[in-house]
């Protein structure tokens, strides 16, 4: 049985809302404290959405980000403070390395993000919402983007035949050869699928005038009220960052603008709407808890 969380039973225009400001908001502001907050907030809500996502945060995410935050001391050598010199003869300064951790944080960031908007923002909330707006784009991204994993499951359902069939490859040359004859079988059959789906779709109507659309989603009270939360808690945080509020630079000298009390209250409304899935998690299982002691 497929495990769904308190996200996947929003309105898709309230998910939507959600990762355009939490995305907005890493991207935007420079300083370190809400880039502080944007990674908590993300690491929890992909923890959330995500479960058993560990693998890929240890195995792919976090080498990633460790190898930028080591690569931009090797290449970038402005800075005042120079804690010691390359072999080469190249300062290592330490603004360069600041700088080189939070390009890790932003990158880990928009990783974790993008994986928790495919995990709640299914192709079929992705058609609702942009649908009426573009419907011939909406549905080539979405036959896309399910052509995928559909192709790759089927590949390695072919290969798998394969070694049952005739045992495993005894040489690369041999594995080339069955690899190439996979994928020239898989192709065949993925274009017989896209003219068989091609043919469906005339024959039911689509790209006919006057033809209506089924909305499985409606905006309900609480659907409402979570689009007020999240606009209350990213206008003033887009408003401190658009009057220069949150501007920040590390070279020569870290420096920026200072951490004001509206500054903190600013971060503190954004950790508020990075943690909106973690929310609305404890929430449910708190209603959900408090019904089975009533019974």
């Amino acid at each position: 049985m497929e495990r769904t969380t308190a996200m996947d039973r929003v309105h898709p225009g309230v998910s939507l809302l959600f990762f355009v400001c939490a995305v907005g908001g890493t991207l935007l502001p420079e300083h370190p404290l809400f880039r502080v907050c944007a990674l908590g907030g993300a690491l929890c809500c992909h923890a959330v959405l995500c479960p058993g996502g560990g693998r890929f945060l240890w195995r792919t995410a976090a080498p990633v980000c460790a190898f930028a935050a080591v690569l931009n001391p090797l290449f970038n050598h402005r800075g005042a403070h120079i804690l010691f010199y390359f072999p080469w003869g190249n300062p290592c300064t330490g603004e360069s390395l600041l700088f080189g951790l939070s390009a890790a944080a932003l990158l880990l960031c928009v990783l974790l993000w993008f994986r928790c908007y495919t995990a709640v923002m299914t192709s079929e909330k992705s058609l609702f919402l942009f649908s009426r707006a573009a419907p011939s784009l909406t549905l080539l991204l979405r036959l896309s983007l399910r052509f995928v994993p559909a192709f790759r499951r089927a590949l390695l359902r072919t290969r798998d035949a394969q070694t049952a069939l005739l045992g495993p490859p005894r040489t690369k040359k041999e594995a080339l050869r069955r690899a190439f004859s996979a994928t020239r079988i898989r192709l065949r059959d993925a274009l017989q699928t896209a003219a068989d789906t091609a043919a469906a779709m005339k024959s039911r109507g689509y790209g006919l005038p006057g033809r209506t659309c089924f909305a499985a989603f409606r905006l309900r009270g609480r659907d409402a009220a979570a689009l007020l939360f999240l606009l209350g808690c990213a206008l003033p945080v887009f408003g401190l960052w658009a009057a220069g509020g949150l501007r920040f630079s590390f070279f020569p000298l870290p420096s920026g603008a200072p951490v004001s009390p509206l500054t903190a209250f600013c971060a503190a409304l954004y950790s508020a709407l990075c943690l909106f899935p973690v929310i609305l998690h404890r929430s449910e299982v708190s209603r959900w808890n408090s019904c089975k002691s009533t019974v």
